[in-house]
């Protein structure tokens, strides 16, 4: 689950994370709409055994934990401001940076906010400790990343802008 903001913080999103957050929401709103009536039927359905209602009883669960986190994405949008626009100059929300690691292999990483991060697709929250290590810097730069797994040097090879969405 995602700690955000507290108060009257804002959250910067880009605009492939923006557009990721809406897709989440209509595929929550749409299994929220079946499980509602997959629940419905259940309710119902006063021939049921012990396993169908132990069915319904999780079904009722994950009812409930798609509510929590459609309530969590609309608070997520309901503070969301658009990322500044990155400069290529310095890193910042929505770079894409391009790095060397200590072994010579390159990654690419998009530094985002926390509410948009997707280590696995490249997507790294600008408050992990890549995040952290790369914010502010500049292409030539060499920074120490400071993480649970150990202490490594990246080398910013260049930033470029953000890849547009491919969502159209």
């Amino acid at each position: 689950m995602i700690h955000l903001v507290k108060g009257d913080d804002r959250i910067p999103l880009t605009v492939a994370g923006r557009e990721q957050l809406q897709a989440e929401i209509a595929r929550v709103e749409a299994r929220l709409e079946e499980l509602r009536d997959l629940v419905a039927e259940a309710h119902e359905d006063r021939t049921a055994d012990e396993d169908e209602r132990a069915a319904a009883f999780v079904m009722l669960d994950e009812l409930g934990r798609g509510q929590a986190r459609l309530a969590e994405l609309h608070a997520i949008l309901e503070r969301a401001v658009d990322a500044a626009p990155t400069d290529r100059k310095t890193v910042g929300v929505g770079s894409v940076v391009r790095v060397q690691e200590d072994d010579g292999a390159e990654a690419i990483y998009t530094l985002v906010s926390p509410a948009e991060a997707a280590p696995a697709s490249g997507r790294v929250s600008i408050q992990s400790p890549i995040g952290r290590a790369l914010q502010g810097h500049h292409p030539g730069d060499e920074v120490a990343v400071e993480a649970p797994a150990g202490r490594w040097t990246l080398r910013i090879v260049a930033i470029e802008d953000e890849v547009p969405s491919l969502a159209a």
